[in-house]
């Protein structure tokens, strides 16, 4: 089976670094589109072709195009028989290839030479518009993205390592005028396939990321991640239970499972309709062992108390500053674990996340921890399907590093209902009646 696989994203987000990472875990060749763009304006600058001047830019899309061929597996590009792979990562060339990009010409050949390579065998392109121009038929499409200001420092550290001493600020701003040219320009603009999957990168490394998207791909494929921790006998049992009953007597249609195969720790929240949830959200997690938080009342009936306890929840006061509770979540998150919370307090009657309950925030907050949203259309029915969708992780470091305040805390709660009134916004058919 043939394996095309397409990242896009911003300047400075790692789309090489990563793509040769991925590539080589599923021992597929690499294709650096970017490279192609920066060895054809390093031929221009070369040349002294004026990169406003689109016909002299045609012109020379007709007499020389880049090359690569791959050495143990790594590529070397060469334009014009010049072998130029050391030379085309200065900012001079960077910016010059931002500008030959805009012109509609050299995209175009371009994009023919690109898609001829990758028509050949398994391959991973990455560059500016690979999911939705170069290869929108793509097995998966990956948008990498991070921060103005993490981008910006990955994109200085590198320079520094070369010896160039352009300030960190002159950096910034660089990369945000890329940003601002490759988004706004009028041909191919810098935009996430409508299919892609958004991985941000700001709070995790090189390796974390290129795993991230491995187990993307063998997901796509039907392949499961392997458990990362030990599950109780209940925990399994009841997730094999879940599994069946939600593909048979319970239908549940599943979107965009692989935001939930991050590595822990994060939280994972969802609106919440019936008892049955915990199981409708969780089972897919296939990675981690989910340890729910749940109101004190469930534990109060002997036998249920040893359920529950089998299945590692941790019980809640929710009627009062649950101290014990907030340590024991914080505990779980330290202990890289995943941690489940029903933000709304209850059962939600009408509306989705209209009141949220702000201890999920501080928690998030104090742990510096992603948040997980999961939106679900409805309760378990017979036969009569709802569906489940897994948002974007909410990343927290940045408001960490803030303190953990009241301000802080709202503006995380925000983004948690910006994603389910973007959602809704979406698919106004699926939204519950109260």
């Amino acid at each position: 089976m043939r394996i095309t696989i397409a990242i896009d994203g911003p300047v400075g987000a790692g789309k090489s670094t990563v793509a040769d990472g991925v590539a080589k875990e599923l021992g597929i060749l690499h294709l650096d589109t970017g490279a192609m763009y920066r060895a054809f304006a390093w031929k221009a600058l070369q040349e002294g072709v004026d990169l406003e001047n689109e016909a002299a830019l045609e012109a020379l899309t007709r007499r020389v195009m880049p090359e690569v061929r791959y050495e143990n597996g790594a590529q070397r590009t060469l334009i014009d028989g010049d072998d130029v792979t050391g030379l085309i990562r200065t900012p001079e060339v960077s910016m010059a290839a931002s500008n030959v990009s805009k012109v509609a010409a050299v995209r175009a050949a371009m994009v023919a030479r690109q898609q001829q390579l990758a028509a050949q065998q398994s391959m991973l392109l990455d560059g500016r518009d690979i999911g939705t121009r170069v290869l929108p038929d793509a097995m998966i499409k990956i948008y990498l993205t991070a921060s103005s200001e993490v981008r910006a420092k990955r994109r200085f550290e590198e320079q520094v390592k070369k010896g160039d001493d352009t300030p960190y600020e002159e950096v910034l701003k660089d990369v945000v005028r890329r940003d601002e040219q490759d988004m706004n320009r009028e041909v191919d603009p810098l935009r996430p396939a409508q299919d892609a999957q958004i991985v941000d990168s700001s709070d995790f490394t090189q390796q974390q990321v290129v795993e991230s998207i491995v187990r993307r791909v063998r997901l796509k494929q039907g392949v499961k991640p392997e458990r990362e921790e030990k599950f109780t006998p209940m925990y399994r049992f009841v997730k094999m239970l879940a599994g069946f009953l939600f593909s048979t007597f319970f239908p549940v249609r599943y979107h965009n499972e692989e935001n939930l195969q991050w590595d822990a720790p994060y939280i994972l929240l969802a609106n919440h309709n019936c008892m049955m949830d915990p199981l409708v959200i969780a089972w897919k997690c296939h990675r981690y062992h989910v340890r729910f938080l749940g109101k004190k009342e469930l534990v109060k009936n002997p036998i249920a108390r040893w359920f529950f306890r089998k299945m590692l929840m941790i019980s809640v006061d929710r009627h009062h500053m649950d101290m014990s509770a907030i340590r024991q979540c914080l505990k779980t998150l330290k202990e890289k674990h995943v941690l489940g919370i029903f933000p709304e307090g209850t059962r939600h009657k009408t509306g989705v996340m209209e009141e949220l309950e702000s201890g999920v925030a501080m928690i998030a907050l104090m742990g510096k921890v992603p948040l997980i949203p999961v939106y679900m259309t409805g309760k378990p029915r017979l036969f009569r399907p709802i569906d489940v969708y897994y948002g974007q992780p909410i990343l927290t470091s940045s408001l960490a590093a803030k303190g953990v305040t009241k301000e802080n805390c709202d503006e995380l709660l925000q983004e948690v209902r910006a994603f389910y009134s973007h959602i809704i916004a979406l698919h106004p058919s699926l939204v519950k009646k109260g």
